[in-house]
């Protein structure tokens, strides 16, 4: 994404100018997801165990004393917050002008600034009943979490670092970016439920264990029978995550896809999708063609994968 944003005007620019911001954007989305995991309780990512939970069983392996489960948390904070000082580190390492490193900055700062308060949101509405939690909720959450630095923050770093004037661009590629990164998150919520656990690294059904709140399961709290309510609110707001049984999970499965929020969600990504193809296509004159070649193909791939 951001060599994306940064050949948007100036296609073929030497490289080494960019490195550093990308690799600074990888160290942050690690810094991210470790202190995710923490907060979503996962033991899993991409088929490893997380690294709060890594610290834990080398805890007991190495027969240190004290609370191995809140030593991992606490050596996983840590090893987060060493990660986001790489990010700042590495950004501002960039072989740029020192206006053009203190407007990248500023721009990550603001970056994670949204970020964390959507991961605030995202929490607060973890603990409130399934009934008090609106489909507006969650695309603010997605908006916030998932657009603003998966795919908002990428590109406004190459534009930034093409040339920190180019506010049009900048303002394209946040009206592209909206649309994009929650259509991305809605297919990884539908991954989260249905996606197999060979090819995602997560066990079957993992989005319910962890009682996550999505919108197919709000959805499907909102048009399902009277029975599906009880057995939903059951699930998300009275059982305990160890209490959830597989077969509740398949039912959950079911019951998203009979009352029809599957479907709604699949209709809604596809609206998302076309949304933020129309945003770049009328846009042309500002993007190089491989620019928005790269930009299409990549937002289709990440829209419509299966894992």
């Amino acid at each position: 994404m951001i060599l994306i944003g940064y050949w948007s005007r100036k296609w073929g620019l030497d490289l080494d100018k960019v490195l550093p911001i990308m690799t600074g954007i990888e160290f942050l989305q690690s810094y991210l997801l470790v202190h995710d995991d923490i907060m979503d309780q996962d033991e899993l990512r991409r088929g490893g165990l997380t690294l709060h939970v890594w610290f834990e069983k080398e805890c007991k392996e190495q027969g240190l004393i004290g609370d191995c489960k809140h030593y991992g948390v606490s050596q996983a904070i840590t090893s987060g917050d060493y990660l986001e000082a790489l990010a700042i580190a590495s950004i501002s390492s960039a072989p740029l002008p020192p206006e053009t490193i203190r407007a990248l900055v500023n721009r990550y700062s603001r970056g994670l600034r949204l970020v964390s308060y959507g991961q605030f949101l995202d929490v607060l509405l973890s603990y409130r009943p399934l009934d008090k939690v609106s489909e507006n909720d969650i695309l603010k959450i997605h908006e916030l979490k998932t657009a603003s630095y998966t795919v908002e923050l990428p590109l406004h770093l190459g534009v930034i670092a093409a040339d920190p004037r180019d506010q049009k661009l900048l303002e394209v590629y946040s009206m592209y970016s909206k649309p994009a990164g929650i259509a991305f998150q809605l297919r990884d919520d539908i991954i989260g439920l249905y996606g197999d656990p060979k090819i995602t690294g997560k066990p079957m059904g993992s989005d319910v264990r962890e009682k996550k709140k999505t919108l197919l399961v709000i959805k499907a709290y909102e048009l399902g029978s009277d029975e599906d309510r009880r057995f939903l609110k059951k699930i998300y707001d009275e059982l305990k995550r160890e209490e959830i049984t597989v077969n509740d999970i398949m039912m959950v499965q079911d019951i998203v896809k009979e009352t029809g929020s599957l479907k709604y969600n699949e209709e809604l990504i596809k609206k998302f999708y076309e949304e933020s193809i129309k945003i770049i296509d009328v846009n042309r004159g500002l993007i190089t063609n491989e620019a928005f070649n790269i930009l299409k193909s990549i937002t289709y791939r990440l829209t419509y994968r299966s894992y």
